[in-house]
């Protein structure tokens, strides 16, 4: 089924002195299917960049059948184990770990209806005209640590978190990684919600320019940054 309704954009920016291709954030979407996600490679991890990369993929592009063990087996045949020094290998044999939330959305007759996942902090925000934005599943600033819970490339799957609602023509969701979401929700606590200004950013050096002036005004942690809108179009 398609989703005409839906518009999608991302951006990802690096840390400050790290180079794009180092970035450990990730993002993907596919309005077509109402699938998007986005993911966080924990750094003390090996290959967290990658793992991240797969889960988003693996989510978006993989279908509802074990996406996760596919995004597992994907990871490893990517990572390998040849050639590795004894450092690595040993990394590699506690894999990698990620903080992860995937979105679904299904249109229905007068609205859309979504459904996230979520393990640790990576965030969606629900912002509908003349509402107090919805933020899932960290809900204050305060609430972020440096011990989210994580999505591993090995054992058992996660313990998900769920969250449901629905969207109107207009509505739009935002899905970020933890720093952002946390410039933005103390950005509504303080009455100054970022969450408008960044919705009307097209370009990626645009995105990037409010990123690096955020950062400069210490309202935002120098960290990998990721960004995906989706709007729900008018009829």
């Amino acid at each position: 089924m398609a989703y005409p309704s839906l518009r999608w954009r991302s951006f990802l920016v690096s840390k400050a002195g790290h180079a794009p291709d180092e970035c450990e954030d990730a993002i993907d979407g596919d309005p077509e299917a109402g699938r998007f996600a986005v993911a966080d490679g924990a750094s003390e991890s090996y290959a967290a960049g990658e793992w991240a990369r797969h889960l988003v993929m693996g989510f978006v592009h993989g279908g509802t059948d074990d996406w996760l063990t596919a995004s597992r087996n994907a990871w490893q045949q990517e990572i390998g184990g040849h050639g590795l020094s004894w450092y690595a290998e040993d990394k590699l044999a506690h894999g990698a770990h990620a903080t992860f939330l995937g979105l679904t959305l299904q249109p229905a007759k007068d609205h859309v209806a979504w459904e996230a996942i979520a393990v640790g902090d990576s965030c969606l925000f629900v912002i509908a005209k003349d509402n107090q934005p919805i933020a899932f599943p960290v809900t204050k600033s305060s609430g972020f640590t440096s011990s989210p819970a994580l999505v591993t490339s090995r054992g058992a799957w996660p313990g998900w978190k769920v969250e449901r609602g629905m969207l109107r023509p207009g509505d739009i969701i935002l899905l970020t990684t933890d720093a952002l979401a946390q410039c933005l929700l103390a950005s509504s606590e303080d009455g100054s919600f970022a969450g408008p200004t960044l919705i009307g950013l097209e370009e990626e050096d645009d995105f990037a320019l409010w990123v690096a002036l955020a950062r400069d005004q210490g309202r935002l942690k120098n960290d990998d940054v990721a960004m995906g809108v989706v709007e729900v179009a008018g009829h």
